[in-house]
């Protein structure tokens, strides 16, 4: 009778310290569980944060740039365009005039004179004693032989434009470099006009001696 109690005791002593171990790990595994899944929940991954917030400083510009563009009509750039004040001017020599060149080594020089007429009213002292604006002036020099002179344009001074009434005028002269004499040797064709009918087509410029 006491062998039986003792063993029933013992059984119910081990059942009590199983249930409590088991009762006491539970909640704990519960609580972890439930923490872990809360701090995933709330926190989104780093490396997703990261990724998105860098790619949208790349995009926003890009995007701006594109509305910028369309609103204002804007086209990028593919080059350098000629200026509305270049031409070019090809000139052709007689053969005296050809050979007197090449034998003493003498250059042909060209000028162009930019100017305007007024308009009325303008503060003294804009146009000169000429009664033109003046609006720039280039000079260039090529070897004494036929050939061509680019006028890049670049030196009209834009900012007189306001001062003239209708088109830029052109004045070019032509005429040789003074290097084997001090005189002119060349009698070349004269051309005034419109800015406009310069830069349409080359100006043809034909020289010759001036003795010829």
């Amino acid at each position: 009778m006491k062998d039986a109690l003792d063993w029933t005791c013992t059984t119910l002593a081990l059942s009590v310290v199983l249930a409590l171990a088991g009762c006491g790990r539970a909640p704990e595994t519960s609580a972890a569980a439930t923490a872990s899944t809360a701090a995933a929940t709330a926190a989104p991954p780093a490396s997703a944060a990261t990724s998105s917030a860098a790619a949208r400083p790349d995009q926003e510009p890009d995007e701006t740039s594109t509305e910028a563009s369309l609103e204002t009509g804007t086209k990028p750039v593919q080059g350098d365009a000629a200026s509305p004040y270049a031409f070019s001017v090809d000139i052709t020599l007689s053969p005296p005039a050809a050979q007197q060149l090449s034998r003493h080594r003498e250059t042909i020089k060209l000028a162009a004179f930019y100017y305007g007429l007024p308009k009325p009213g303008l503060p003294e002292g804009i146009d000169n004693e000429m009664g033109q604006v003046f609006l720039g002036e280039t000079e260039l020099e090529i070897p004494g032989a036929d050939g061509r002179a680019d006028f890049d344009g670049k030196g009209v001074q834009t900012s007189r434009l306001r001062y003239i009434e209708g088109e830029p005028q052109i004045n070019l002269n032509v005429y040789s470099g003074r290097r084997s004499s001090e005189d002119n040797l060349l009698d070349c064709d004269f051309f005034e006009d419109a800015v406009r009918v310069a830069h349409a087509a080359p100006l043809k410029i034909h020289c010759k001696l001036i003795r010829e």
